[in-house]
């Protein structure tokens, strides 16, 4: 019989490192030794404040009583994880995983991933794919994910779903798609996953291939034990186990409408509908293709023949907006002529929108070059004169934190002029008509994927706006749920824009 590897498992530190070892340490000691504490969902919390928790165990003066594993999150980190947002040690027993990725831990295959919208899952999902493809894969012995997985409270028995479950959502739209279709994917045996607060154990399921898992919500690391936010796990390594495991008593069928194609031949032909029809199976796909299932079209503010103004999902502010090309292009050098044309048309009425307002537009572009998925898109946001006015050196010291140079490009020059051959890139427009370039592949480090929402958030003194998450409509009890208050802020920008929306005359479409 194969020899159970003892792991522990925390949802969201969140900075509180010290309550997080008072709590694992004694039971390190009574009932393990256990292999590893895996944590998940966010570490660290405010980055300052986390520095500042940290240091005794940077400094040697505190250690971790075990191996502790997390997962790096897209938003801002502590200085201590510069360099550090790839992976690596940064005290004795704590070690960052990275934010997407494989490990074997004491013997344990585990893979991660720390997606907080559709759109890194999406990167994400496509980056794991590998291990699924590997000849003999027969699954993960534990998946974490910060948030869940979209459909998980699918399929279950009558009464089975407790009432204090997350009162204040509608369960339906909790979670991520694209995490769903990662989970019948890498078939974990455990699935856990955090960010919502709240502990909560799905009875098992059956995966396609007849594979059991369980997947478990972990609440937040707190003082109190009001909701359980450790998770004691004994597991034998799948690749030491014979056979399929015994089913557990009221499993389930799979919530998730995915399967994964292990036939080669299958596999080889999928490929080559793909590339056969990628633009309509990549528009399926895309958030930001008009006939994608997964289109929000309460966000559009404005429809032209070329491109779109919608509302950003999360808003960093107030009138935060993205100028699309309606057709699926990876980057703005893919762009015809009409369509950027009518993209500057759109960013020329935002800005006098902006000015009307007392505020000015900064425009970025990020094009990372490792997905099919990836849809052009403008962010323009609009911030106060005086904050707008120190961007550019805001963008170059946040830049240097993480080994980012950029070029600075006089007002009015093309991107194409200085791009000749399309590469991974962020372009940053600033009110001043000046031009901020970063080839990403001039840097070793990975880019960070918020990089242009995190140094805008900082600089209005709110860095825990760069998570799209935090920003999300409140809801309250009896109010309007998450799509109404979204459709709300929506007309709310239409008629603030109509005095300047190109697609008008005289306010009248």
């Amino acid at each position: 019989m194969a020899t159970a590897t003892k792991i522990l498992v925390a949802g969201d530190v969140r900075g509180q490192y010290d309550t997080l070892y008072a709590r694992v340490g004694p039971i390190h000691e009574k009932k393990g030794p256990f292999s590893c504490l895996l944590c998940i969902g966010d570490f660290f919390g405010e980055p300052d404040a986390a520095q500042l928790a940290l240091a005794p165990y940077l400094s040697g003066e505190r250690s971790a009583p075990l191996p502790t594993y997390f997962v790096a999150s897209s938003g801002l980190m502590p200085a201590c994880m510069d360099g550090k947002g790839g992976g690596g040690e940064i005290a004795a027993n704590l070690t960052c995983l990275g934010q997407a990725g494989t490990r074997e831990i004491a013997g344990l295959q585990l893979a991660y991933a720390s997606a907080a919208d559709e759109e890194q899952a999406s990167e994400q999902l496509l980056a794991l794919r590998s291990a699924a493809d590997a000849p003999g894969f027969r699954g993960v012995d534990v998946l974490l994910t910060h948030a869940w997985p979209r459909g998980a409270f699918r399929r279950l028995p009558e009464g089975a779903l407790p009432a204090e479950l997350l009162p204040d959502r509608d369960l339906d739209t909790v979670g991520l798609e694209r995490l769903a279709e990662l989970a019948a994917l890498l078939r974990p045996r455990h699935h856990f996953v955090a960010t919502e607060g709240q502990f909560y154990a799905r009875p098992p399921y059956r995966l396609p291939d007849g594979h059991g898992a369980k997947l478990l919500a972990m609440a937040a690391v707190a003082a109190d034990k009001k909701q359980r936010w450790l998770y004691a796990l004994a597991l034998a390594p799948l690749s030491a186990t014979g056979g399929r495991p015994v089913e557990a008593e009221g499993t389930t069928d799979c919530p998730y409408p995915y399967e994964h194609v292990k036939d080669v031949k299958d596999e080889r032909k999928r490929k080559r509908e793909r590339v056969k029809d990628a633009r309509d199976w990549v528009a399926q796909k895309c958030w930001f293709c008009m006939s994608s299932p997964n289109f929000e079209a309460r966000l559009v503010g404005s429809i032209n023949e070329e491109a779109y103004v919608s509302m950003a999902k999360g808003p960093l502010v107030s009138h935060h907006a993205l100028v699309i090309p309606i057709t699926h292009k990876s980057h703005s050098l893919e762009l015809t002529e009409a369509e950027s044309l009518e993209m500057r048309a759109y960013v020329s009425a935002l800005r006098a929108s902006c000015a009307a307002r007392g505020e000015a537009l900064i425009l970025f572009e990020r094009y990372m070059g490792n997905s099919q998925f990836e849809h052009m898109h403008l962010q323009a946001v609009p911030l106060p004169v005086d904050r707008a006015e120190l961007a550019k050196a805001t963008f170059e010291q946040e830049g240097a934190k993480h080994g980012i140079r950029f070029e600075v490009l006089p007002a009015d020059t093309p991107l194409s002029s200085t791009l000749a051959q399309p590469e991974p890139f962020l372009h940053v427009e600033l009110p001043s008509g000046e031009r901020l370039l970063h080839r990403l592949r001039s840097n070793e480090k990975k880019h960070p994927l918020q990089f242009g929402r995190e140094v805008l958030a900082r600089l209005l003194g709110q860095p825990r706006r760069a998570d799209w998450k935090v920003c999300l409509p409140a809801l309250a009890p009896g109010g309007p749920t998450i799509d109404e208050a979204e459709q709300q802020t929506t007309d709310a920008f239409k008629a603030d824009f109509a005095p300047f929306d190109p697609t008008l005359v005289d306010g009248v479409s």
